[in-house]
Order: C-alpha cells, then structure tokens, then sequence
C-alpha cells in the first residue's frame, strides 16, 4: 500500500471540481503582518486565500502550488496575486526572505514524515527570523467515519492515513506531530474550527500561529 506516490493527476482534476474552505482569520492576520508583506500562501490551490490577501490592500502575495491545473485557475480567478508551480521540495525563496506564510491544507496532502519536515524546513529557511507562519490542518477526528478509515489503513499506511475512494492519500494528524515538525516555531496560539473538507464533509480543523524563531 503507497501513500507516498505521485498525486498530480488527482490534483490537477480537482482544479475545477473541489471546494476548500478553510476560513482565514483576515482581521488578526491584518493585525500581525503589514500590508507591503512578502507573504507566500504555499499550497495555494485556486487562489481563494490570495485573493482575500489582496482585496485585503497585502501587496506582495505569491502563490504556490505544485499543480500546474490549480495554478492555472489561480491566476485566472485572481489576477492581482502572483503564482508559480513548485512541489515544496526547494522553495523559490531566497533565505529569509518572506514575512508571512500560509499552510492551508496542505500537510493532510502529504501523507509522508519526511517530506512534511523537508517542507516545514523550507518554510524555517525562507521567512525571516520573527516571520509568521500560520498553518490550518486537520488533527485526528474522533467521528465514526474517520476512525473506521484510520483503522482500515492503519496496518500498510500508519493510524490517520487514508485513502479516498477516488485515489487520493490523506493524513490527519496527532497532536504532538504538529510540535514535531515545527521544530525551529515558536507556537503562539492553537485555534480549533469546524469546517468542511473538499468533499463537503464536516471537520474538525486546528490553525497554528507561529513565528521562526531566531
């Protein structure tokens, strides 16, 4: 059972058909970064957070997602961001260079642990010491759906790991894999939220403030 393969045809389908919601507190994050901002929303799907970045007054809002289809709408429903195609392996970002990063729904696409940490890594290079990072995901749910999935792919996959029926690999995550990986973070706040997932489904999501330490 592979968790840890190639995704982009599910990724560049679900362009034009899936929905993602996760809500962006606009108000703190107007209060927590300045509006001429280097700020990078990676996993940037269709746009929707630049978009809000923008309308917003941010200035200098760059998209990335290492689906070319989603980047392709991205630009097409938001033409006053900037976006650009990367799989996160090595971000297009000079050293200390961004203020501000987003990480919406992203690690639940990465089943793998070490490609988690080599992004997280990424993010600890690329912002400047004191920058934001703020990450919205999806701990481990406690719902009869989700823990029969956790358990039917817990034996090739790892508890939390799943796969969708129309192929895609997910992950929700424990608690202290969050502290884990963002070794070199400063978390300044925990928030949890419902949501919906992109297939329309409720779910409990966690968002974390954080800061690169120095």
């Amino acid at each position: 059972m592979e968790a840890t393969g190639d995704q982009s045809a599910f990724w560049n389908s679900a362009a034009q058909t899936r929905q993602f919601t996760h809500p962006l507190d606009a108000a703190r994050f107007s209060r927590a970064v300045a509006r001429d901002a280097h700020i990078l929303d990676y996993g940037c799907g269709q746009g929707r957070l630049c978009g809000e970045l923008v309308a917003l007054g941010f200035t200098r809002v760059v998209g990335i997602d290492s689906s070319p289809e989603m980047v392709h709408a991205a630009r097409q429903r938001n033409p006053g961001a900037s976006f650009a195609v990367n799989d996160g392996a090595r971000l297009p970002c000079a050293d200390a260079s961004l203020d501000a990063a987003l990480l919406f729904a992203v690690l639940t696409c990465i089943p793998d642990d070490a490609a988690q940490k080599n992004l997280l890594g990424e993010f600890k290079r690329s912002l400047r010491p004191g920058g934001l990072l703020l990450i919205s995901d999806y701990p481990l749910q406690t719902d009869a759906r989700n823990l029969a999935r956790y358990l039917k792919f817990a034996p090739g996959a790892g508890y939390g790991t799943f796969q969708l029926p129309d192929g895609a690999w997910l992950r929700h995550h424990r608690r202290e894999w969050f502290d884990e990986v963002l070794d070199g973070f400063r978390v300044e706040d925990s928030v949890e939220l419902e949501a919906l997932t992109m297939n329309g489904n409720p779910a409990r999501i966690l968002q974390l403030w954080a800061r690169r330490q120095q």
